[in-house]
């Protein structure tokens, strides 16, 4: 194989990226509910990058399928990664590197349960703030999310680290 074929040829990874949206409105939290093996639990919206988009269409993308809103993509809040070797449950043995970033919803855009929700998808519910720390979120991050929406600068867990 020549230079040129090698460098053309696409790159294989072995790291999951994905954006997830953490939307506050009213002292409330938009959070998705899934019921899986896990159990019930929630999950702020957002999923998967895929090859072609950047990762705010990803979460715009993301947002819009699990939420049927439309989202302006703000700043970047927290960055969580989860390497296969320290497995945690809510991620499972796939290295992981997640986004979150604060959103706002779109004029006129209101959430609600899709017509094609994803796969054990059960809810999506505005969660009071207060009611954070008691509620099965995976991953468990309440606190950072707290931290990163009054703080000045993102925060990055590692390997599940706090």
């Amino acid at each position: 194989m020549t230079d040129l074929q090698q460098q053309s040829k696409p790159r294989e990874y072995s790291i999951r990226v994905g954006a997830k949206a953490v939307i506050v409105r009213d002292g409330m939290m938009l959070l998705v509910k899934y019921d899986d093996e896990n159990g019930p639990h929630y999950n702020c919206p957002g999923g998967g990058h895929q090859s072609g988009e950047t990762v705010r269409e990803t979460l715009a993308r993301e947002v819009l399928e699990e939420t049927t809103a439309e989202v302006e993509v703000g700043d970047l809040l927290l960055v969580i990664e989860n390497p296969p070797f320290k497995p945690d449950p809510s991620f499972g043995p796939v290295h992981h590197l997640l986004l979150f970033f604060e959103c706002t919803l779109k004029p006129d855009s209101e959430p609600r349960f899709p017509d094609s929700p994803d796969p054990n998808q059960t809810e999506v519910e505005w969660i009071p703030y207060s009611e954070l720390a008691n509620t099965r979120v995976f991953p468990d991050i309440a606190r950072e999310l707290e931290t990163a929406l009054t703080g000045a600068r993102p925060v990055f867990i590692e390997e599940g680290r706090r």
